[in-house]
């Protein structure tokens, strides 16, 4: 028996129903950061100390010394008397310029600064100045010491006295005694000091 057409529709119906499975789908993935491993950071920092340490270096080369000149020797030879009797002429005025020449003021060659405790620094408020007229003999050792501004601590001021002692000045020509006037500076960073020639 042929089919009619309400079974036809019914049928056709069922055949047109069309099932889909969706399947979530994972979130996009953030693209991946390169990790740098700690060994290749302490490489490239490696690398760079060592280039900057080369290109200190090459800054601090001093400049190539100039060729050494060199004398032609002359188309006249040089008598013997005229070399004695010059070399003789030349040592006598430079004899006499050193005798005649003063002293010139004498100037540190070895300063002694005070080794204070921190503990003593810390109770400063400003500038302690202590002034100490030193005495110089002509080997520049330094022979007598006074105070000449003493400052508000007698503590600073010892320690002011015992290290000028140890001061050294350029040597003299002469034997006359010279002076110096040394002047510290206490502060809570520490101990400063420096000479100047006495007015």
């Amino acid at each position: 028996m042929p089919a009619t057409d309400s079974q036809l529709d019914t049928e056709s119906a069922t055949r047109l129903v069309i099932r889909i499975k969706l399947t979530p789908q994972d979130p996009p993935q953030p693209a991946a950061r390169p990790r740098f491993s700690r060994t290749a950071v302490l490489l490239t920092l490696g690398v760079v100390a060592v280039l900057l340490w080369l290109g200190i270096g090459i800054l601090r080369l001093d400049p190539p010394s100039p060729p050494a000149v060199t004398e032609r020797p002359s188309s006249k030879p040089a008598t013997e008397p005229t070399a004695a009797s010059s070399a003789a002429t030349a040592a006598r005025p430079l004899e006499l310029e050193a005798r005649q020449q003063p002293d010139a003021p004498p100037s540190s060659i070895d300063e002694v600064i005070p080794d204070v405790p921190q503990s003593a620094l810390d109770t400063i408020r400003g500038t302690v100045r202590v002034s100490v007229r030193v005495g110089i003999d002509k080997q520049g050792r330094v022979v007598d010491t006074a105070a000449e501004d003493r400052g508000p601590s007698r503590y600073f001021e010892r320690l002011s006295l015992e290290a000028s002692k140890k001061w050294t000045f350029t040597p003299a020509n002469s034997a006359d005694r010279r002076e110096m006037l040394v002047k510290f500076n206490f502060t809570r960073d520490g101990a400063t000091a420096h000479a100047s020639p006495l007015q």
